[in-house]
């Protein structure tokens, strides 16, 4: 479970092994920790250093954004002592043939999932562009390097936001991608979805033993966590693009939940708060995963664990989740 805080002025106090939330002297509401994966703390909220203490020795990871979306940074326990899998991630990095092989899966899954989104969405606008979606997954695995591939994703991604417009029905307007500072409310909704979607992969990468910092298709610089940009590529248009298409259209989120600042746009408090609450329910929401359903928090820690076991040598294919 990973639990949003977002009312500003609260304190966050521990009771036994159970997250109690109080306001003004009041308590709002209380919520056993045993079921907290990720917490998410939103503005001007006070947690106790028992709290603090309770979580890190937990492994909860702690993530502190401002109150309107922006990152700050993470409090989480120590780092995972299992040395030999990064010794294994390392030293693939170093092979041309397996960070070629990874980025191909991970670049393949990325542009089926985007299909497989506007094929069973938004028809008319897949019909349009089926043709040329469809020549870039045939052309992705002659590919024999990674500038190549990197150049080819770029081409895929002008294409798909090219026609993201027509995905969106009110009055919201779309006039390409930009992230910072974001342009407009649509912009600004995919930069916080794929925020709040990048620092749970960080948590789930980090939790599994392996360096965020050591990636194998985004090139590496300082201070960018490659790896989790790296696995995040497959789930970005059917779980963040997707949501913040539906918010959209059945009108869930409207202008007026924004605000212009200097600095482009930013989510007022309300607006805030129902984007929170849907992308929470939506990694609650379950998919098939074989023959069962599974949430997709639980197909995010699968894949990543999946990966790790790759890297160790005890799975043969990076397989990320296709949404059908």
């Amino acid at each position: 479970m990973i639990l949003f805080i977002t009312e500003q002025g609260s304190k966050l106090v521990k009771q036994g092994h159970v997250l109690m939330v109080y306001k003004n002297g009041e308590k709002l509401f209380m919520y056993p920790l045993e079921t907290v994966s990720q917490l998410v703390l939103m503005g001007r909220i006070e947690v106790s250093t028992a709290l603090l203490s309770l979580l890190m020795r937990e492994g909860i990871d702690t993530l502190l954004m401002t109150r309107y979306g922006q990152y700050k940074g993470r409090i989480s326990g120590p780092t995972s002592k299992n040395i030999f899998v990064r010794e294994q991630q390392f030293l693939k990095r170093t092979d041309p043939q397996t960070c070629l092989y990874i980025s191909k899966q991970l670049i393949l899954a990325k542009i089926i999932n985007t299909r497989n989104m506007l094929r069973r969405h938004h028809p008319p606008v897949y019909e349009d562009y089926k043709t040329r979606i469809n020549n870039a997954l045939k052309t992705i695995p002659g590919v024999s390097t990674l500038s190549a591939l990197r150049g080819l994703e770029g081409s895929f991604g002008a294409l798909y936001f090219g026609c993201f417009s027509r995905l969106l029905n009110g009055n919201f307007t779309f006039n390409g991608r930009k992230k910072h500072p974001p342009p407009d409310p649509v912009n600004a909704m995919l930069s916080f979805g794929y925020t709040l979607l990048f620092n749970i992969i960080y948590a789930l990468v980090e939790s599994s033993g392996l360096d965020p910092y050591a990636g194998f298709y985004h090139q590496s610089s300082y201070g960018h966590p490659a790896l989790v940009s790296d696995l995040m590529e497959p789930y970005r248009a059917p779980v963040v693009d997707r949501l913040v298409i539906q918010l959209i259209n059945k009108q869930e989120i409207v202008p007026e939940d924004f605000q212009k600042e200097e600095k482009g746009y930013r989510f007022q408090e309300e607006g805030l708060k129902k984007f929170v609450t849907a992308f929470q329910k939506k990694l609650f929401s379950r998919y098939m995963m074989r023959e069962k359903k599974e949430t997709l928090w639980g197909i995010l820690q699968r894949d990543v664990w999946n990966f790790m076991q790759f890297l160790q040598g005890d799975r043969d294919e990076v397989t990320p989740y296709i949404f059908q």
